[in-house]
């Protein structure tokens, strides 16, 4: 196995806000999401560097904007940096496991914009910055190793063998660790049985912080004083973690997973609408949690959104968004050249997302963000203007407690997704759009309604999935958000009537 001690830099490049480097490089057949032959690939990444040179030298990039970097910092109230994965192939490869990726990096403290910080094609999986801002680590998938550059694009090193789930700075004294997941598990490769930290300077000083059942690699974040990590252990049991080796708390089903890098133990998990979080206030007596819709920002218009990950600092998060190519199966898996990263701050109470900025604006795709802010910022005071504007993204309807009856007509044609569509998913909703014919039961002013049908059950399709167009069907409603326990399961629905109430189907839950 590959394990060079230092890598010459590659060239940082700057990108201007509007600069189609995906385009370019599709022409060139890379595709992101196997991995490829060694010497093809090296064809390949010498071609994408060739197309990428030609570009910058023939002008095609305009002149990095400070706009941007004034307008994140008025969101944030301090210096920010973000690091992210740009696809140089087809735009699908969401999860980051092909070979055709670059990294990327925004900073607001200099007027250049989006930009590379490692431009020449390969594996750059999960990167995160270093609580200190002026690193980042990713994992290279292709040699199973972990490696950590600075900011600048110099000093690329080898830390350690496996896959980085988080990074971490000791509260007193600010030593900053890796924590690597290793041996995988045999049934699901994206899982880890160990789990042992390195310091990211010395990084021979390791120590084994978890093995007590299989880790997934998304979703680790470690608290403020390292004692409490957010987990997939595995996917999609999603809770809390005591380190080292204490114990696992279930606190639901879902992905994405995330904890608070501060005392607060505030975490959350992601639903399988890929639009909404559940926080928990893991510290309360009593259960305590809400949800947090972040499919709100403006240009995502109510699509999905993925990649959630809380920033180094509690008050904001990242995602990116929109999804709207793939399949009516599952958008995510599309990907698409307009999946841009954005940047959204909470209310002190995180009881929802008062404000949003896009911090990329290009025709590449953006995927796996991390978002670091200085410690030292000042968050900005929330106004009156951030509580209307959050309050306009949710359509204020007062629903019925108490189920209601209606007899109602299937309006469009939805394809059924299969049991594979949705994998790894083994159940799955589907979401009609439904004109009311009749109120039989309960009151319900509209002339349309949204409902989610049960169509997959241990992955199998049920003989009641299929309601094409024109059917009609006597339906009992409840407000979809009075099921918590539908929150890990995966929700299909390729309507973009935001606008409607959404309901869930009791009939075809029993």
């Amino acid at each position: 196995m590959r394990r060079p001690e230092t890598v010459a830099r590659s060239k940082v490049q700057t990108l201007g806000r509007r600069w189609c480097l995906a385009g370019a490089i599709s022409l060139l057949g890379v595709c992101a999401c196997a991995d490829p032959i060694e010497n093809e690939r090296q064809g390949l990444d010498a071609s994408a560097r060739v197309v990428a040179a030609t570009a910058l030298d023939q002008g095609s990039v305009e002149p990095g904007s400070a706009e941007p970097a004034s307008a994140v910092e008025a969101l944030t109230g301090g210096r920010t940096k973000a690091v992210w994965v740009q696809d140089l192939g087809d735009g699908t490869d969401v999860f980051g496991v092909g070979a055709q990726l670059v990294l990327m990096g925004f900073d607001s403290g200099d007027d250049r914009g989006e930009r590379m910080i490692l431009d020449t094609p390969g594996s750059y999986a999960k990167p995160q910055i270093t609580p200190s801002g002026n690193r980042i680590i990713y994992g290279d998938r292709l040699e199973g190793t972990v490696m950590v550059v600075d900011w600048t694009g110099n000093n690329l090193r080898h830390l350690a063998d496996g896959f980085p789930l988080a990074v971490w700075a000791n509260p007193d004294d600010a030593t900053e660790w890796v924590y690597v997941g290793s041996d995988p598990d045999e049934s699901d490769p994206d899982s880890h049985r160990q789990v042992h930290r390195h310091r990211i300077d010395r990084p021979e000083d390791a120590e084994l912080v978890w093995d007590e059942r299989p880790i997934t690699s998304d979703g680790f974040q470690i608290s403020r004083d390292g004692r409490v990590a957010a987990a997939l252990a595995p996917w999609p049991d999603a809770g809390v973690l005591g380190l080292p080796n204490g114990e696992w708390r279930p606190l639901g089903n879902g992905c994405w997973t995330a904890l608070a890098r501060d005392d607060s133990h505030l975490f959350w998990y992601f639903d399988g609408q890929h639009r909404n979080l559940t926080i928990v206030d893991t510290d309360a007596e009593e259960d305590r949690r809400w949800t947090v819709p972040i499919n709100g920002a403006p240009g995502i218009d109510g699509f999905e959104v993925y990649h959630p990950r809380w920033s180094n600092h509690p008050r904001f998060l990242t995602m990116t968004g929109p999804y709207t190519v793939g399949g009516a199966d599952n958008k995510i898996y599309g990907g698409g050249h307009g999946v841009e990263i954005y940047i959204g701050r909470f209310s002190p109470d995180h009881t929802k997302v008062e404000a949003w900025i896009q911090v990329t604006a290009n025709d590449a795709p953006d995927f796996f963000p991390d978002v670091w802010i200085d410690p030292a910022a000042r968050v900005p005071a929330s106004t009156p203007r951030d509580a209307a504007a959050a309050a306009g993204r949710t359509p204020e309807r007062t629903l019925s407690a108490s189920p209601i009856v209606v007899d109602a007509r299937v309006t469009v044609d939805v394809p059924l997704p299969t049991p594979r569509d949705i994998a790894p998913y083994r159940n799955g909703l589907l979401v009609l759009e439904y004109e009311v014919l009749d109120v039989i039961d309960g009151r319900y002013d509209e002339t349309t309604l949204l409902a989610a049908h049960w169509i997959i059950r241990d992955a199998t399709l049920l003989d009641t999935a299929a309601r094409p167009a024109g059917t009609v069907v006597r339906l009992t409603l409840d407000p979809y958000a009075a099921h918590p326990e539908l929150e890990g399961e995966r929700l299909v629905m390729d309507s973009d009537r935001f606008d409607l109430p959404l309901f869930y189907d009791l009939d075809t839950g029993r």
